[in-house]
């Protein structure tokens, strides 16, 4: 009688999982079969790709339009602001962009300030941005951190911007929903337009980008960019209707949890980290009060997130991710340095904690970037 033995299977593309042919789908290194095959297992393909994605270095689409009117502002030696949301902002850095302006003067901006306590300083902000820029072969001349509550003296604002930018154009770039709208309508409180030149919001030549265009003089202009969308983020994956759960529109208060060995902590229907390996961890869970959250036993959590899809127990779910193989797996397998680290979900939330050796397993939508980092706040 013949004995039935289970074909393997890479969990991301469903490819049947090979080691003979490099050149075929499924291709698995010899390393990580028999014995060695992973309870979660990805064909080589599929696990480059993810490494990828955890780095940071997204394959992401950015329009040829964008990079072209980035083009214009290498050739006129441009000022650059670049704006990102410090919540949703999670170090990832389109690295097309990225190369695109590193030789120019940029100013990053972190947006929505008052979503966090006011005991934490702008200069643990600051930090973060500047490493998290630095690392992408970006120095920041300036990083700016403000909030929509701040009082901001627009007129002071508007006269250092003249100073730094010493007479070259200023191009506003950022993702959608980075605040970018918001900055430009505080900072251009003082304006006054005493140019030949109208204030214009008009097709970029030779693209279908449409650019708000404010002359500072009659040679030089302030050009704000469409925001380019957010491919990787969890808000571009679920229905419209869910972003009001997951933006925050409060004050973030980070929620404090132990794991234990062998639990998870389940956010909605959306996404989970569990701890597979290593001691007890304390962890601060940074997300939207409307994201609701329960510790769970990780050898139950499909069958609590298949509840949970029908039974709508915890917020917010989305119906575009109804089974397992909806979901993304990643482990990290932490350093002993008793440092503070982030796992971050982009658009969604992220954990932080102090490195001790822990294997830490995050399960999230397919095509979310995740991105683990020294933390944020620390």
């Amino acid at each position: 009688m013949a004995k039935a033995k289970r074909v393997a299977r890479c969990y991301h593309c469903g490819a049947i999982l090979q080691s003979e042919n490099k050149n075929e789908e499924g291709f698995i290194s010899k390393e990580f079969t028999g014995e060695n095959t992973p309870k979660i297992p990805y064909c080589n393909k599929c696990y480059e790709k993810m490494q990828s994605l955890n780095s940071g270095y997204l394959d992401l689409s950015v329009q040829d339009d964008v990079l072209k009117v980035l083009k214009d502002a290498n050739a006129t030696d441009a000022y650059i602001i670049w704006v990102v949301d410090l919540f949703s902002f999670n170090g990832t850095i389109n690295p097309e962009i990225a190369k695109s302006v590193k030789k120019l003067n940029v100013c990053v901006v972190g947006t929505k300030r008052d979503l966090f306590s006011r005991t934490i300083k702008n200069e643990t902000f600051e930090r973060y941005l500047n490493e998290t820029f630095t690392s992408v072969g970006i120095k920041p001349v300036k990083v700016l951190i403000l909030g929509n509550e701040d009082s901001w003296d627009t007129d002071t604002l508007y006269k250092k911007l003249q100073k730094v930018r010493q007479g070259h154009d200023v191009y506003m770039i950022g993702s959608l929903q980075s605040g970018k709208t918001t900055l430009i309508n505080k900072m251009l409180k003082s304006y006054k337009n005493k140019t030949k030149w109208n204030v214009n919001s008009e097709f970029y030549p030779d693209t279908n980008l449409k650019v708000l265009e404010i002359p500072f003089d009659n040679s030089s202009f302030f050009y704000e960019l469409p925001g380019w969308p957010l491919a990787t983020s969890i808000v571009s994956k679920v229905e419209k209707e869910l972003a009001k759960f997951i933006i925050p529109r409060k004050k973030i208060h980070p929620t404090l949890r132990t794991l234990a060995r062998g639990e998870s902590i389940l956010l909605g229907g959306l996404a989970a980290y569990s701890l597979v390996k290593g001691r007890s961890t304390a962890i601060k869970l940074y997300c939207s009060g409307e994201v609701e959250n329960k510790k769970v036993p990780t050898s139950k959590l499909t069958e609590i997130m298949r509840t949970n899809y029908h039974k709508r127990i915890l917020r917010p779910v989305s119906d575009r991710f109804n089974d397992f193989s909806d979901y993304d797996l990643f482990e990290y397998e932490m350093e002993n340095d008793n440092q503070v680290h982030d796992i971050s979900i982009e658009g969604l939330c992220w954990i932080s904690f102090i490195g001790r050796g822990q294997t830490i397993r995050v399960m999230l939508p397919k095509g979310c970037a995740l991105k683990e980092s020294l933390a944020k706040i620390r």
